[in-house]
């Protein structure tokens, strides 16, 4: 156990004298908090997903969030070059704050607080109820705590040093209140969708809300900078909003103001009253209306997992999962047999794991912030797109091969799975050729990630450009197809789904993506120079469209010794 849970440890375990009084065995506490503790050593974190080339667990998970955190907590001393006053400075630092902290703890904290194994591990053991609830509530203030101290000590340096204890001691105060607001807003929203939904699609929405957390903090860095001047920054109060006194973040800057003035004259006593009141209404609102209905539905979600959906049968009586329109795409696109089948298993899997869709969905908004970047360009203008001159020519060619990325992370996913011992279904089918299986996986990805966005990019295009934009607009769909079933066949050396997630990054799976991402400049360039070349774009398109035939034909063919080969090779 690293020095910071001890000390942690240590400092819960203080007051151990009022505990016993509360009837808490004490060595069962401390057994209890310190395997938590090691566990939380061994997790790796929401906010910073690292990633290890072996299936050991990390050891310092504790203290590489808490150094992310504590760098998160740099970026928001921005907030105290905007404006010429405290109260807009602050202001905006307590919004960052209680934003990112609950969105910290919406996809950190969520692993901590609904975790039935506990029910099943501890409560069969000879342990107090007692113990057990404190045991919960010490770790729980503990993870919070490992976030909320790293994440406020750039700015608490910052204030002491500009404005001394004075400013120093009502800002830790008030990041105290402002912490337990934002654990009531977490319940409150986790409430809500507890009553709307089942505690199985809760999780689905939690992994969703994660996936825009991801893509809000991309769009936050590309575009903040580029939409806000130095200029307006400076000058901006945040007086000027004539609702600012309505928002929380309002009345903690206020309250700090307050504090550090302490005029009982002061109209900012409301504000202060405010900040402090309101925090602690909803710790009593947590405890006494909360907190009792959130632990029924804790307690459901670790037996709804299985069986709750209902069972959809065909008109045959059959098991039926599949909407008619995917086994149409399916019919369209595949062979009858290992191919079709592999299509309509990967399809489900895309649609319903959790982990896969983490690793993917983001890449969709990160496409959409990149397009919005290009028409951000002073330089571009809707004449040159029109036109396809230079610059517009860049524009067209840069949603074309950069749209592919989702594609391509899709691909690199294929394989991995937290479920990969499921795959022994594949091993017992009599299926001559695997190859059957990647191409059957790998159409999927393409009908489900790239087509929709060949689709919109196609009609966009034509309808901006005009007809003469089809050309090269199928050149680049063709050269996309080539590169995509050029890194399959090199990438995927595992059966669909069939290796653990924790496996995923390999001493060569940097070199592979190299590798691909400087095929696709090559080819960008090289359809930069023939643009407007009609006739070589065409041949160059025939070329491209019998190359992609070619490379799925050969990843169809891949035989078992071919596959085993590759993974005795792992």
């Amino acid at each position: 156990m690293n020095i910071f849970n001890r000390f942690f440890l240590w400092l819960l375990l203080g007051p151990s004298f009022l505990y016993r009084k509360m009837g808490v065995n004490i060595p069962h506490l401390r057994a209890i908090l310190t395997a938590k503790l090691m566990m939380d050593d061994r997790r790796v974190s929401g906010i910073q997903q690292s990633r290890r080339k072996k299936q050991k667990p990390p050891k310092f998970a504790t203290v590489s969030t808490m150094f992310f955190t504590a760098l998160m907590g740099c970026v928001f001393l921005y907030s105290f070059a905007v404006g010429h006053d405290y109260l807009t400075e602050l202001t905006i630092y307590f919004s960052f704050y209680v934003f990112i902290l609950a969105s910290t703890l919406i996809s950190d904290f969520t692993s901590v607080l609904i975790d039935v194994r506990d029910n099943m591990i501890i409560l069969p053991k000879p342990i107090s109820d007692k113990t057990f609830v404190l045991a919960r509530l010490l770790h729980i203030v503990i993870h919070v705590s490992k976030l909320i101290l790293p994440m406020a000590l750039p700015a608490s340096i910052y204030l002491c040093v500009k404005e001394g204890l004075a400013g120093l001691f009502p800002f830790i105060f008030l990041i105290i209140a402002a912490t337990l607001f934002t654990i009531f807003l977490i319940n409150a929203l986790y409430i809500f969708i507890l009553k709307i939904t089942t505690p199985e699609k809760f999780k689905n929405i939690i992994s969703y809300f994660q996936i825009f957390f991801a893509i809000f903090f991309y769009a936050g860095y590309q575009l903040v900078p580029r939409l806000v001047s130095k200029t307006v920054l400076s000058h901006y109060s945040i007086t000027s909003f004539k609702w600012a006194w309505i928002t929380p973040p309002y009345w903690f800057a206020a309250g700090w103001q307050y504090l550090r003035v302490f005029n009982l004259a002061s109209p900012l006593f409301i504000y202060f009253i405010l900040s402090v009141a309101v925090p602690l209404l909803s710790v009593w609102l947590v405890i006494k209306y909360f907190a009792p209905s959130f632990n029924r539905k804790l307690s459901m979600i670790g037996g709804s997992e299985i069986g709750s959906a209902p069972v959809k049968t065909g008109s045959k009586g059959l098991l039926s999962t599949t909407s008619a329109f995917i086994s149409s795409i399916a019919k369209w696109f595949t062979e009858k047999g290992a191919e079709r089948m592999s299509f309509l298993n990967t399809w489900k899997l895309m649609s319903r794991s959790r982990d896969f869709k983490m690793k993917v969905y983001p890449s969709i908004g990160y496409i959409l912030v990149y397009v919005v970047i290009i028409f951000m360009n002073n330089k571009m203008s809707m004449a040159s797109i029109m036109d396809q001159t230079g610059a517009g020519r860049f524009v067209f060619l840069g949603v074309i091969y950069f749209s592919s990325f989702v594609l391509v992370m899709a691909v690199q996913q294929l394989m991995f799975s937290e479920k990969y011992k499921a795959a022994w279904i594949y091993y017992i089918t009599p299926i001559q050729l695997p190859g059957k299986l990647f191409s059957g996986a790998l159409k999927a990805a393409i009908v489900k990630f790239y087509l929709p966005l060949v689709m919109l990019t196609s009609i966009v295009a034509v309808a901006v450009v005009g007809p003469k934009i089809i050309p090269n607009l199928l050149l680049g769909i063709f050269n996309q197809f080539l590169i995509t079933t050029l890194r399959a066949y090199i990438s995927m050396r595992a059966l669909p789904f069939s290796v653990q997630q924790a496996t995923s990054v390999k001493g060569g799976g940097f070199i592979r993506g190299l590798f691909s991402m400087l095929i696709t400049i090559i080819l960008a360039i090289l359809h930069f120079m023939i643009y407007g070349y009609l006739t070589v774009i065409i041949i160059f398109c025939v070329l491209s469209a019998i190359a992609s035939w070619l490379m799925m034909d050969s990843l169809k063919n891949k035989t078992w010794a071919t596959v085993m080969m590759r993974e005795y090779e792992d």
